[in-house]
């Protein structure tokens, strides 16, 4: 008899247990910067002011130019490491699950590679195809023919990129860099036959020197750039949407107040939700194009429905 009615006392925890889902936990996660300053920076003060009300603790792991805190890697259940360089110092000496913010596909491929035994997740900075292709045909959409420059580590976007391009109405025409000896003579291929140049963030045609050479070759030409980032854009791309770091930290909240963080799976992709997008004005007007401002731009590529 007594051990009947401590069954019936023990009832409403035992049904709560039951019914309440396991990835609800509270999880504490630590956050490791690449630099204390910058854009990351940036992404860590944007993230402290949009995270309100998760159900999670973030913890300041300190950032790899400033000494990193392995105490606070040793005791979180999740480890967030903003930037390619954060991550390259964290993976190798935990074995907690690790997703990397503010890398590009090219950089999260890499470092899978490298650690294919760690539990390792990504949300990228790459943009859909789709996302380029809208911005193009609102910023300049005269253009019918589209360059792309494909490198050895983008050559299974290629045929994303042409159906984009297709759904768009442009043409586009992409032609396969092996080495920086054949950028030059394949960029001047491209400009030939192409209205308008596309770049995206391939590490052999994306390098210092490799977008120095596409961006003195296609003002040669008068021939607009559309890129991935505001640096390009700021060196004298046309325009580009790309994730700001604010961008980046909007997105990662949401995705902490989701079940997903407690179901973090070894080689998920996050894909970028929200954008922003630049627009080099002087460029616009040299090339006599009336480009919208930002903002309605913004709207327009989103299709009407940005955050």
């Amino acid at each position: 008899m007594r051990l009947c009615w401590q069954f019936f006392i023990l009832l409403p925890t035992l049904l709560c247990a039951l019914v309440l889902p396991t990835t609800a936990r509270a999880m504490d996660i630590a956050i490791v910067l690449s630099q204390s300053g910058g854009a990351h920076r940036v992404f860590a003060e944007t993230l402290r002011v949009v995270a309100t009300g998760i159900p999670h603790t973030l913890r300041d792991a300190g950032s790899v130019d400033t000494g990193v805190n392995p105490e606070r890697l040793r005791q979180a259940d999740l480890i967030i490491a903003v930037g390619a360089r954060a991550t390259q110092e964290v993976l190798p000496g935990v074995k907690k699950p690790v997703l990397s913010v503010l890398v590009s596909r090219a950089q999260y491929q890499s470092l899978s590679e490298s650690y294919p035994d760690a539990v390792y997740a990504a949300m990228v900075l790459d943009h859909p195809a789709s996302r380029h292709m809208r911005l193009a045909s609102i910023v300049a959409p005269n253009i019918k023919q589209i360059g792309l420059l494909v490198g050895p580590d983008s050559v299974e976007l290629e045929q994303g990129f042409v159906a984009a391009a297709a759904d768009a109405g442009v043409r586009l025409t992409p032609r396969r860099v092996g080495s920086q000896e054949e950028l030059l003579p394949q960029l001047e291929q491209l400009l030939q036959v192409s209205d308008a140049l596309l770049m995206i963030p391939d590490p052999l045609v994306a390098s210092q020197a490799a977008a120095r050479t596409i961006l003195l070759t296609s003002y040669r030409y008068r021939k607009p750039i559309l890129a991935y980032s505001q640096a390009y854009v700021q060196a004298g791309a046309l325009a580009a949407v790309f994730s700001a770091p604010d961008d980046v930290a909007r997105d990662l909240a949401d995705w902490l107040r989701s079940k997903s963080p407690a179901n973090l799976q070894k080689g998920t992709e996050l894909q970028p939700q929200r954008f922003s997008v630049a627009v080099n004005r002087q460029v616009a007007r040299a090339l006599g194009m009336d480009v919208p401002s930002d903002e309605i731009l913004a709207e327009r590529v989103a299709g009407g429905a940005r955050r």
